[in-house]
């Protein structure tokens, strides 16, 4: 199983991406603690990394995408799935990150998408912010992030969507219950990732189907 995650900033990206690398035993790729890492042990990629955080500047896609390519690899040899969190977050590299994926014959299967309320999204964030005494994370920068990821994921769904690996989930429940409906999702479509050609596929729109899996309610937080 081959997952890449899309999820706005409260979506709980972070939390679904460990349940799925945990019930698929396969690595859970998550860009920032890549980064993390690598600075921390002072690579290569992690000195240049810390050269444009010491800047205020972001890190290159270039940077990033060597780091990807890196855990990937690793992902390979490891039996070849994986859950990717944190890339693609613009168009550039959704085509990078796909073309690596064919040149490694590493292609997701699944283009996650956890769908929530901007409103839902702005209390969760200042929640977690007041819990964590985030004060950087006031309700303008907040709104300011949720329109950046409007404007540049909105081209990556539609991408994904055209490509027939997209399933959009409901993530304004709690994380259990949005958990328990992705891993019924991905079980169901496991058998058939080997038989049915990327071109053939269709895809999956689960945001409706709320009632089904318990939706009684919005949870109180969750991880990116």
């Amino acid at each position: 199983m081959r997952v890449l995650m899309i999820a706005p900033p409260g979506a709980g990206k972070g939390t679904q991406g460990a349940l799925i690398a945990a019930h698929f035993d396969i690595p859970h790729i998550a860009t920032g603690e890549l980064l993390r890492k690598h600075v921390a042990r002072r690579t290569a990629l992690g000195q240049a990394v810390q050269k444009h955080l010491d800047r205020g500047e972001l890190v290159p896609d270039e940077i990033v995408l060597g780091m990807l390519r890196e855990a990937m690899i690793a992902a390979k040899a490891a039996g070849g799935g994986f859950v990717l969190d944190g890339i693609p977050r613009n168009m550039p590299q959704a085509r990078a990150a796909y073309l690596m994926g064919r040149e490694l014959g590493m292609t997701a299967d699944v283009a996650l998408h956890l769908q929530a309320d901007d409103a839902e999204l702005m209390r969760r964030l200042l929640a977690r912010a007041a819990l964590e005494y985030r004060s950087d994370d006031t309700a303008d920068i907040i709104a300011q992030r949720l329109a950046l990821y409007h404007e540049v994921t909105s081209p990556i769904v539609a991408w994904y969507r055209n490509r027939g690996i997209l399933v959009s989930v409901d993530a304004m429940r709690s994380a259990r219950q949005v958990g328990r409906e992705i891993l019924v999702a991905l079980e169901a479509m496991r058998p058939l990732l080997d038989h049915v050609p990327e071109e053939a596929r269709l895809a999956v729109d689960l945001t409706s189907l709320g009632d089904a899996f318990g939706a009684t309610g919005v949870a109180a937080s969750t991880s990116d």
